[in-house]
């Protein structure tokens, strides 16, 4: 048994927001890596390579607890709103 799928048009509202979530999606994988291109930097100003963990560890703990804010943001103030001034 085989399920028929329903072709979407591409109408240029579509275009629009698909390329608004690709580009949302491609500063979200930046932003993931820009941490381990800095990390030598960060931390020889830091004065220690020791504290490379530390330096990982406090930009997770920031991102992490960030996310639940900005979903409550997204809950009352609609995601589109939200996602425009993130």
């Amino acid at each position: 048994m085989s399920v028929q799928l329903e072709r979407v048009p591409w109408t240029p509202q579509l275009v629009r927001v698909m390329g608004g979530l690709m580009v949302s999606l491609f500063v979200a994988a930046m932003d993931a890596t820009v941490v381990g291109t800095a990390l030598p930097t960060i931390a020889r100003d830091l004065g220690s390579f020791q504290l490379y963990p530390w330096i990982v560890a406090g930009y997770l703990i920031t991102a992490t607890t960030t996310v639940p804010l900005w979903g409550r943001l997204a809950d009352l103030h609609g995601r589109r709103r939200v996602l425009l001034v993130g």
